[in-house]
């Protein structure tokens, strides 16, 4: 039975609680981690009995008790390490999947089952969890009944307990994951618990917000040389082609990156989950301004998650708008960075290319931006100290000449397939794949769809490369590029670039993680395009 603390311990772990909280406030710039908001509270301190009345002892006697001091120090030590509380059991796995009762913790399942665990040359450890351990057990023995992984580990986990998130990643080398939307949860202290304890993060977000709130710990997971890595999806395709891109021309004729620009397409077979569709209206309600007008900016801001370049004169001087009355200044971006640049159907005449707006752009060209800025940031090697970098969807050659009169015009986005976003729904309708929460289309269902990226770079004096990659479907892909991304974090640390940080897929994993997708199937060519023929599902 739990008792209650006296009033004495009781008091005592308050001014404990806020001592802690001002020396917090005062290193911290008056901001504290998640974790620690969750954790260095009264509560949490009266939960640990012995503690609270080591501080009443101490704040009774004060020095005159050496033994009081003493034994507040042992406890303290065990209230700081979480042993006072944890229930881990002292195993450790390669992986841990949170979030795994859901669709997309079945793809991360079947893409173990059939890619991984069989064909891999590593020895892979794993556990799966979540906040209602039956609902994990139950998706496991479905997917796993008759297998020699039948009986993987199922952990419990939930974001109200901070001690339950601690012990799970005490169970990680790398935590994987994919409990979303990601912008609705306060995923932010599973990521911070990682940095605490030195586990490696891993999602399959595709989200501002999120992405927004979690780059505020990047100075934490480089101090802790923990490598977080949201947008371990399919968006890592664009990211890791520009990486080559800009590796190849600097490699080749030692010149730093003016432009990139990845052009979308594919065929879908397969419909939107239900995950998905919530995402989407999150996204929406945050835009309009629900969660107050700093995050609806982020949302409009091409440089949300870092990499500004902003607009300079004939003479190299930056151009900035001044606030009248205040005298505050802010830098210019430029015209070639904002989104409306990606919001209009127009033809590419250098290329010959028909292009619309991309459902994934805003998304997408924000994560190669922050690629830029973190690999000037930690290793002094940008990309281009003036790189653009835009994404559209590549019309196929029956929508260009119905758009044709429409050039220069906003136009409904383009998804991965060839149809505008409206067009995608109304066919998903007709044809009975749409999705509840929980729920997507099936691996047969998905079994025709593929998606490419096709990549062109030019450096500052015109030189040109190209790369594409042909991957299988987005849903597919976020099981794939996560599950070989938290590969690539466990087993080829010692080969990587950077040692933690809240960084992108192309920083984390470089070509270490590009060739571990290429032996899992994807399908990659550098100098050139895939040809028409070559375009079908790895």
């Amino acid at each position: 039975m739990v008792q209650v603390p006296s009033s004495a311990a009781r008091e005592a772990a308050t001014v404990a609680a806020e001592r802690i909280k001002q020396i917090q406030e005062a290193e911290n710039a008056d901001k504290q981690t998640p974790l620690q908001k969750k954790y260095f509270t009264v509560d949490m301190m009266c939960r640990y009995e012995p503690m609270a009345e080591s501080m009443a002892k101490v704040e009774e006697k004060g020095e005159e008790d050496p033994d009081a001091l003493k034994d507040l120090e042992q406890h303290w030590g065990r209230f700081m390490d979480f042993s006072w509380t944890s229930q881990w059991d002292g195993k450790k796995y390669d992986l841990v999947i949170y979030g795994a009762s859901g669709y997309q913790g079945h793809l991360m399942m079947q893409y173990l089952k059939e890619s991984v665990l069989h064909d891999s040359g590593d020895t892979v450890t794993f556990a799966l969890a979540g906040r209602s351990a039956t609902k994990v057990a139950e998706m496991r023995d479905r997917e796993f009944s008759e297998t020699p992984w039948e009986d993987v580990p199922v952990l419990s986990a939930s974001y109200d307990d901070a001690v339950s998130i601690i012990d799970l990643v005490k169970s990680a080398h790398v935590i994987v994951n994919v409990a979303g939307p990601y912008m609705l949860a306060e995923g932010d202290i599973l990521v911070d618990a990682c940095i605490w304890c030195k586990a490696h993060y891993v999602d399959v977000s595709m989200e501002v917000p999120w992405s927004f709130r979690v780059k505020e710990l990047h100075r934490y997971a480089v101090d802790a040389e923990v490598m977080v890595v949201p947008s371990c999806c399919s968006s890592a395709y664009p990211d890791l082609g520009v990486y080559m891109l800009a590796k190849q021309l600097k490699e080749q004729v030692g010149q730093a990156t003016r432009t990139a620009v990845c052009y979308c397409r594919g065929e879908q077979a397969g419909g939107e989950s239900g995950g998905a569709f919530k995402t989407r209206a999150a996204m929406s309600s945050i835009r309009s301004g629900v969660s107050g007008p700093e995050m609806a900016n982020a949302m409009m801001d091409p440089f949300s998650l870092g990499g500004f370049i902003p607009q300079v004169d004939r003479n190299g001087v930056k151009q900035v708008d001044i606030q009248m009355g205040t005298g505050l200044v802010t830098p210019k971006p430029r015209m070639e960075d904002q989104d409306l640049q990606m919001a209009q159907v127009s033809k590419d005449e250098k290329l010959g290319i028909w292009r619309g707006p991309y459902v994934n752009s805003f998304f997408d060209t924000r994560v190669v931006r922050r690629s830029n800025m973190l690999q000037a940031d930690l290793v002094n090697e940008p990309y281009g100290l003036t790189f653009n970098f835009t994404e559209f969807a590549m019309l196929p050659s029956e929508k260009q000449q119905q758009i044709y009169y429409k050039e220069g015009q906003p136009f409904v986005p383009f998804g991965q397939h060839g149809m505008t976003v409206d067009e995608e729904l109304h066919t998903m309708k007709r044809t009975g794949k749409e999705y509840g929460p929980g729920e997507g289309p099936s691996l047969e269902d998905m079994a025709g769809s593929w998606a490419g990226f096709f990549l062109h770079a030019e450096s500052m004096d015109g030189h040109q490369e190209k790369c594409s990659f042909i991957t299988r479907d987005g849903y597919f892909e976020a099981a794939r590029v996560a599950i070989e991304t938290a590969l690539t974090l466990r087993f080829d640390k010692n080969k990587l670039q950077h040692r933690g940080g809240v960084l992108t897929p192309s920083v984390a994993g470089g070509t270490c993680l590009l060739e571990r997708l290429m032996k899992s199937g994807v399908k990659f060519k550098l100098g050139g395009w895939h040809e028409d023929e070559e375009c079908a599902a790895p």
